[in-house]
C-alpha cells in the first residue's frame, strides 16, 4: 500500500514538473504578451471604426447603444486580428518574440486605418484608400518580405472597407474598393522584390497605377456605373497609386530606422569603397581589406545559390572584420614585416586580443552609424567557435605547469548566426582563411577543406539558430568550392627564353640578307 502511494506521489510530481515546464515555455515564447498587444490593438481599432462626426462633436452622443456597438466591433476585429497574428507567427515568428517589432507593426496598421477612417468622415473619394493600404504593404515588403506584405495588405484592405459601413451603397462600393485595392497591393508588392535605385519605387507604383486604372474601369463596367463615375474612380485610383511612390521616397529613412533594416539602395551605398570605414580598412589594414572583399564575392555567390540575399552577404562581409582596425598587427594577414606579434605574448593575452576584435568591431559600427542589419555579421562571423591555435598553446603550457585550461575561455562569446546570410559569411570566412594557409590549393584539396569546415561548424552547433537546411548547406559548399577554385587556379609555367650572346666586334645584331633574293644593280 505504501509503495503504491509513493508511486502515485512520484507520478504526480513528474506531472506537475512537466506542467510547470510547459507553462514556463509558454510564457517565455512571447505568446501572452503578443495576445495582450492584439487585444489592445483590437480595442483601439474598434474605437477608430466606431467613431464618426457626431461622436467627435458632442460627448452627449455617447450612449449604451454606441458602447454596445463598439464592443461588437471590437470582438469582431479581435477575431480577425487573431487570425492575422497566427499568420505572422507562422511566416515571421521573430515578430512574435520581439514585442517592439510587433508593437511598431500594429501601430503602423492602426495609423493607416485611422487615415482611411478620417478620409471617410471627411468625404474623400473612396478609391484614395489605395494610398495608405499600398504604403503599408510596401513598407512591410521593404522591412520583411513579400509574403508577409501580401497577407497584411489584404487584411488592411478588408478592415479598411469596414470604414464604409455607414454609407447606403456600402456593399456595392465596398466590394469595388476591396477588389481594386487588393489588386493594387498584390501588384505593387510583387513588383518590389528589392530597391536598388531611387527610380524603382516610382517605376513600380506607376506600373501599378496603370493596372489599377484598368481594374477600376473593368469593375465599374461590371457594376453598370455611369461612364463619368467610372472615369472619376479610375483616375483617383491611378493617381493614388502613383503618389505612393513619391510618399515612400521620403519615408524610406524612417522605415529603415523603425524596422532596423536596410534597403538594397542603402546597402549599395555602404558598399562603396569611399565610405570612411572601408577607406580606413584599405589604408590601415590592406590585408584584412583584401580578405573581406574576397569573402564578399564568395558569400554573394553562395547566397544567390540558395535564394538568400546576396547583396546583404556581400556588404556584410566588407564590414565583418572592422574590429581588426584597433590592433591590426596581431592578425596574420596584416603582418607584412613577417614578425609574429604573438610570440612575445602568453596564449591568454593573445586570446583576449583575438576575441576582442568582435567587440571592437561593434563599437566602431555604432560610432560610424553602420546600419544595424550589418551588425549581425560582425558579432556572429565566429559564433561561439574555439580559438584553436592559442587553446592548444595554452593546453601545452598548462600541462607543463600541471594546470588544466577550460575550453570555454578560448571560445568566442557569440551569438551564433541567426540568419542564412550570417551563416554563409561565417563559413566563407573560415574556408577562405583555411585555403589561403594551404601550400598547394588544388581543386581536390579545396573541396576537402570546404566540406570538412562545413561539417565542423555544423557539428559544433554553429548553425543551430538559423533555418539552414542540409540541402542548402550542400549548395553553399558547391558555390564556395567553385569560387575558391577560380581564385586559386593553377597557371602554366612559361619557359625561360635564352638570350643570344652579342658579337664582341659589333654593337648590334648581324644582318643577313635573305637567301635566293637578287638585289637590284645600280
Amino acid at each position: 500500500m505504501t509503495k503504491k502511494k509513493t508511486k502515485r506521489v512520484d507520478t504526480r510530481r513528474v506531472f506537475e514538473g512537466e506542467s510547470a515546464a510547459k507553462r514556463q515555455k509558454f510564457f517565455e515564447s512571447g505568446i501572452p504578451a503578443s495576445l495582450l498587444l492584439l487585444l489592445v490593438y483590437s480595442v483601439l481599432l474598434g474605437f477608430v471604426l466606431t467613431i464618426h462626426q457626431e461622436l467627435l462633436s458632442s460627448a452627449a452622443a455617447w450612449n449604451w447603444q454606441v458602447i454596445k456597438h463598439l464592443f461588437d466591433i471590437t470582438v469582431m476585429m479581435l477575431m480577425v486580428s487573431v487570425s492575422l497574428g497566427l499568420y505572422i507567427a507562422l511566416y515571421e515568428p521573430r515578430i512574435v518574440t520581439n514585442h517592439v517589432r510587433g508593437a511598431i507593426l500594429l501601430a503602423m496598421l492602426l495609423v493607416m486605418v485611422g487615415i482611411i477612417r478620417f478620409g471617410v468622415i471627411q468625404g474623400w473619394p473612396a478609391y484614395l484608400m489605395i494610398v495608405p493600404a499600398m504604403v503599408a504593404a510596401v513598407m512591410i515588403t521593404i522591412a520583411y518580405n513579400q509574403r508577409l506584405a501580401l497577407g497584411i495588405g489584404f487584411y488592411l484592405t478588408l478592415v479598411g472597407v469596414m470604414t464604409f459601413r455607414e454609407k447606403p451603397e456600402f456593399f456595392r462600393q465596398g466590394m469595388a474598393v476591396l477588389l481594386t485595392v487588393g489588386f493594387g497591393i498584390g501588384i505593387s508588392v510583387l513588383l518590389l522584390k528589392e530597391i536598388r535605385n531611387r527610380l524603382t519605387l516610382i517605376k513600380a507604383c506607376t506600373q501599378t497605377g496603370v493596372l489599377v486604372f484598368i481594374m477600376t474601369w473593368v469593375v465599374g463596367i461590371w457594376q453598370d456605373l455611369p461612364k463619368l463615375e467610372i472615369w472619376e474612380n479610375s483616375l483617383w485610383a491611378f493617381f493614388g497609386a502613383i503618389s505612393v511612390g513619391f510618399v515612400l521616397q521620403g519615408l524610406l529613412p524612417i522605415i529603415e530606422r523603425l524596422f532596423q533594416t536596410a534597403t538594397s539602395l542603402t546597402l549599395l551605398d555602404y558598399s562603396e569603397a569611399t565610405k570612411p570605414l572601408l577607406k580606413r580598412l584599405a589604408v590601415e589594414v590592406p590585408g584584412t581589406f583584401n580578405h573581406s572583399f574576397q569573402i564578399g564575392m564568395m558569400a554573394e555567390a553562395a547566397a544567390e545559390a540558395i535564394g538568400a540575399n546576396g547583396l546583404l552577404c556581400r556588404v556584410g562581409s566588407y564590414y565583418h572584420d572592422i574590429g581588426k582596425l584597433t590592433k591590426p598587427r596581431y592578425f596574420v594577414e596584416n603582418q607584412a614585416e613577417l614578425f609574429n606579434q604573438h610570440k612575445e605574448l602568453s596564449p591568454t593575452m593573445s586570446r583576449m586580443i583575438i576575441l576582442g576584435h568582435v567587440k571592437d568591431g561593434l563599437e566602431l559600427a555604432r560610432e560610424y552609424k553602420i546600419p544595424k542589419i550589418l551588425h549581425q555579421f560582425i558579432e556572429t562571423h565566429h559564433g561561439t567557435t574555439l580559438v584553436e591555435f592559442f587553446y592548444h598553446e595554452a593546453t601545452k603550457k598548462g600541462a607543463e605547469a600541471g594546470q588544466t585550461v577550460a575550453e570555454t575561455e578560448f571560445r568566442y562569446p557569440g551569438p551564433k548566426p541567426e540568419s542564412k546570410e550570417a551563416a554563409i559569411v561565417m563559413l566563407a570566412d573560415a574556408v577562405e582563411g583555411a585555403t589561403r594557409a594551404m601550400q598547394e590549393p588544388t581543386p581536390s584539396r579545396i573541396e576537402n577543406v570546404v566540406h570538412s569546415m562545413a561539417m565542423k561548424r555544423l557539428m559544433d552547433g554553429q548553425f543551430d539558430n538559423c533555418d539552414l537546411t542540409m540541402r542548402e548547406l550542400h549548395l553553399i559548399e558547391r558555390s564556395l568550392i567553385k569560387s575558391l577554385c577560380g581564385m586559386y587556379h593553377s597557371r602554366i609555367a612559361y619557359p625561360k627564353l635564352e638570350k643570344a650572346k652579342p658579337d664582341s666586334h659589333k654593337e648590334g645584331p648581324e644582318y643577313r640578307a635573305p637567301e635566293n633574293v637578287s638585289l637590284p644593280t645600280p
